[in-house]
């Protein structure tokens, strides 16, 4: 099974046990459990689980601020506000990520020529042997993605919103395939409006918005996107 496809397995999953608790906490059946909180906290703890994965510490550290307000209380921080509690978990994952973190290598075409990058910069990146990787957890990030004869891209947008540009990429003869995986966030997907595309679409509670049309020239690679859409909103331009 592909890794989007487990993703999306999981964070469904998340949202049924939270549907659970919520409608258990109404039933008076469990008043010995936090049944909302517990919920609340399995959402929380697969992005925690996601972000440990990206290494993103930003993304393990926010998360486990909000299951600290949760519990507040038990934690014997009643008499903090939530914004100090939220603050400092930040700024811990802000520390540990100088400390730590490294930032993947991503090759810019400036001039014909390359250079190595911050992965998080919002730039013009190719990679190699006609595919690419773009993953975004919870922050905001736009990328423009230039590969040539493209055969193969996977999207991957958790809670955070990513604009993605396509313009600059040529489809390999054999033609492409996109997978395309948005969870809780907003996404948003340029492409040139001769690309020819078959969409194959999974959407949960979330909405998919087409702008514009793509080409319908039967002698064009076939580029297949595979969008799996849970709670978010994904918009599709062709320009």
């Amino acid at each position: 099974m592909k890794d989007y496809r487990i993703k999306a397995i999981a964070r469904g999953l998340a949202i049924i046990a939270f549907a659970v608790c919520l409608l258990l906490s109404k039933t008076g059946a469990f008043t010995a459990f936090p049944l909302v909180k517990i919920g609340m906290c399995i959402i929380l703890a697969l992005v925690v689980i996601e972000a440990l994965m990206e290494k993103s510490f930003f993304g393990v550290f926010f998360p486990m601020g909000i299951a600290a307000c949760l519990f507040q209380k038990e934690l014997g921080l009643e008499n903090v506000s939530y914004i100090v509690i939220i603050l400092a978990f930040v700024l811990i994952g802000i520390g540990f990520s100088m400390i730590f973190d490294k930032k993947p290598k991503i090759s810019v075409i400036k001039d014909k020529c390359h250079e190595a990058v911050d992965g998080s910069m919002s730039d013009e990146y190719s990679e190699g042997d006609g595919t690419f990787d773009l993953d975004n957890n919870m922050g905001s990030k736009s990328q423009y993605v230039n590969v040539q004869n493209l055969k193969c891209g996977n999207i991957d947008n958790a809670l955070g919103q990513l604009t993605v540009y396509l313009n600059n990429c040529t489809i390999d003869p054999e033609g492409a395939i996109l997978n395309i995986d948005n969870g809780l966030g907003a996404l948003t997907i340029y492409m040139p409006k001769d690309f020819r595309v078959s969409f194959n679409c999974d959407n949960g509670m979330g909405k998919i918005n087409m702008h514009g049309e793509c080409s319908n020239d039967t002698s064009l690679p076939l580029v297949t996107a595979n969008v799996d859409n849970g709670m978010g909103t994904i918009d599709f331009y062709f320009e």
